[in-house]
């Protein structure tokens, strides 16, 4: 139990000093006015809970590797939003994200759409997808790839889910089954056995089902290189 209780507070300390490190700088978002000064893909990165708006240090490496490994003209872009512990943080996430991807789909037709989230990211995420008649079909459309983990709204039913989780346990506020059948083939949900955001906690614990090395095991483990792996098939590479 003492191995078990260092190995945690080793990864807390270990996450908390990544947080307070500067982000990794990312590409500046092309102007969205015309689309001949479209990228060929954007890789859209919604940060997870207390993490800085400059970058998420899951989410910012994964999309520099991405626009690395995709052999196309690709930027990173960063939505902006709260992500905070404030109840209404998700809700101005979704409908920041549903305004940048409709605003991006008509300025930028031919650009794929890339949607990688965290925490309460990736809640933004699958409760914009899971009300697509907020997106128009032409955004739903040019969405390419999309990797979330360690998600409240996961659901241990799905097919696209991946990595050590229980199938009978599921988010703290989890999507009803088939709610993002839609994207489902180019949709991975990562969660960690023992991450009580996707695996069980109580949603009136709140942010404190976060506070567990398995919520952090995304920084560790092979999630992410999976993940890279997936987003690259999706783009044709």
């Amino acid at each position: 139990m003492r191995g078990r209780n260092r190995i945690l507070l080793q990864a807390t300390a270990t996450a908390a000093a990544a947080l307070a490190l500067p982000a990794v700088q990312t590409a500046a978002a092309d102007p969205l006015t015309h689309s001949d000064g479209c990228a060929e893909v954007r890789v859209v990165t919604v940060r997870g809970t207390l993490e800085p708006q400059s970058g998420s240090l899951l989410l910012t490496p994964l999309g520099e590797r991405i626009a690395q490994e995709s052999g196309a003209r690709t930027t990173v872009t960063e939505l902006e939003y709260p992500a905070s512990m404030s109840p209404d943080s998700a809700v101005r996430g979704v409908a920041s994200l549903t305004a940048l991807l409709n605003a991006t789909a008509a300025a930028c037709p031919d650009q794929r759409l890339v949607l990688l989230g965290y925490s309460q990211g990736a809640r933004v995420i699958g409760n914009t997808l899971a009300a697509p008649t907020t997106l128009t079909e032409q955004a739903a459309a040019r969405i390419g790839a999309i990797a979330l983990f360690g998600s409240p709204v996961f659901n241990g039913a799905e097919p696209y889910n991946r990595g050590t989780f229980d199938p009978a346990l599921s988010g703290t506020g989890p999507l009803r089954v088939g709610a993002l059948s839609e994207f489902a083939d180019r949709l991975r949900d990562y969660c960690h056995a023992g991450d009580r955001v996707c695996q069980g906690g109580d949603p009136a614990d709140g942010f404190r089902n976060a506070l567990t090395y398995s919520h952090i095991a995304y920084f560790f483990n092979d999630s992410r290189d999976d993940a890279a792996a997936f987003v690259g098939e999706q783009l044709g590479r």
